[in-house]
């Protein structure tokens, strides 16, 4: 792997949050090892990269803010959580009257989902057989070797 991509805005806490929410929004299973891993991390830090300014940073308070947030459900801090309690914050969330922490959600769940459906791993669980000019070349060449998992990922 000559190719590394280092984490620019998913480390630390909230590399932490985003993986343990990713476990349970995706949870691992037979077939697969679910969203909470650090491809999928680095496949939605990338695209944080491409945000605009103000939403990237209203995307990167959420994590920080979830961290805390898991001791009102269970003792601990969200990363440290049980399942269960994660799962109870991330409900809680969901279907919260507050707008930043419904859409904080909502928004969390789609890159979730976009970071581990763009990885070549997790087209055979579902049945793609990828990208109808699968041969053309690639616009983004990190982000093609991530999806291959061909590309070393540093915190």
């Amino acid at each position: 792997m000559a190719d590394v991509y280092k984490l620019k805005h998913l480390r630390g806490t909230k590399l932490k949050v985003f993986l343990a929410a990713a476990n349970r929004i995706i949870p691992s299973d037979k077939d697969s090892i679910g969203g909470g891993t650090l491809t999928t991390a680095a496949m939605v830090d990338l695209s944080i990269d491409k945000l605009e300014p103000a939403l990237k940073k209203k995307l990167l308070l959420l994590f920080t803010v979830m961290e805390p947030l898991g001791i009102f459900f269970g003792g601990k801090i969200f990363s440290k959580a049980s399942d269960k309690n994660k799962d109870r914050l991330l409900s809680w969330m969901e279907k919260n009257p507050i707008s930043a922490l419904r859409l904080g959600f909502f928004g969390l769940k789609s890159y979730i989902c976009l970071g581990y459906y763009t990885r070549e791993d997790a087209w055979k669980i579902i049945k793609y057989d990828g990208p109808i000019r699968y041969k053309q070349p690639y616009h983004d060449t990190i982000l093609r070797g991530l999806a291959q998992n061909k590309v070393e990922i540093a915190e």
